[in-house]
């Protein structure tokens, strides 16, 4: 079965199973980074800097879902379960503390031009001739069309103890802010900024739950290319000859422009 139809674990996706449309391969769309993407790279890193805490350990099970076992007649430091529960939402009818929740929060399409920052994608040739000038060739090989979406992902964090509270939001502050910034604009999402909300305190078995939610406001983008195999909407030839030398020998080379720029622009043929 291909990957791409597999229920794959560890991609922070609490459902029983995932849908893959044909809807993107079909319109050409290769980046969609607004809502899926966003969620499971946050998940992701957060489970990897948890996966490594002395304290605050993250375990998952074979499938790569959190590890959540029986707890009766074991051991509070027993290596048989995760130690705090990062996911996208809530399905257990028990609570499972520490917990942090991350959820989308909407967000605006934000366009890059009136055109939708259409572009072409190139192929280059380049050929040599005789006289040992080098012309380099480029075809448009895409039609390329992009924009940019501005997010908002909140990070719901919940405990049964106030000041572990306050340790889980200063990590995940400072692994946005500082540690995985980089590792997350690599990988196409931009932190603009982060919000640390206010404190939240709800009764819960005769003691109370602790929450706090962090706000990532985030810029990601879209992109579509659109092969042009069949229809050929628009050529446009670059030459730009490398200056060599030319024998006196030949009559013919004495009488060429060794160094010469020149674009020339077809009109659009439609098929």
């Amino acid at each position: 079965m291909p990957e791409d139809l597999q229920n794959l674990p560890g991609t922070g996706i609490n459902g029983d199973h995932r849908v893959y449309s044909n809807f993107f391969s079909d319109n050409h769309i290769i980046q969609q980074v607004c809502i899926t993407q966003p969620k499971n790279l946050i998940i992701d890193v957060l489970r990897k800097h948890f996966s490594r805490d002395n304290i605050f350990t993250y375990r998952a099970d074979e499938y790569g879902f959190p590890l959540t076992a029986d707890m009766t007649n074991l051991d509070i430091d027993s290596e048989l379960t995760t130690k705090i529960m990062i996911t996208d939402a809530y399905r257990y009818e028990v609570k499972f503390h520490p917990a942090i929740i991350i959820k989308s929060g909407g967000g605006n399409y934000n366009p890059l031009s009136f055109n939708q920052n259409a572009t072409f994608k190139y192929r280059k040739h380049t050929t040599e001739n005789i006289f040992g000038q080098k012309v380099e060739v480029k075809v448009p090989t895409h039609r390329v069309y992009a924009g940019a979406w501005d997010l908002n992902f909140s990070i719901e964090i919940y405990s049964e103890s106030h000041s572990e509270l306050e340790e889980l939001v200063e990590i995940v502050a400072m692994i946005f802010q500082y540690v995985s910034w980089n590792e997350l604009r690599a990988n196409g999402v931009f932190i603009k900024n982060i919000s640390i909300g206010a404190e939240n305190a709800e009764p819960y078995a005769n003691d109370y739950v602790y929450s706090q939610t962090i706000t990532l406001p985030i810029r990601t983008e879209w992109r579509v290319e659109i092969p042009l195999d069949d229809l050929v909407e628009k050529i446009v030839f670059y030459f730009d000859s490398v200056r060599t030398p030319v024998p006196p020998t030949h009559p013919v080379g004495n009488k060429l422009e060794l160094k010469f720029d020149d674009v020339l622009e077809f009109a659009e043929i439609t098929l």
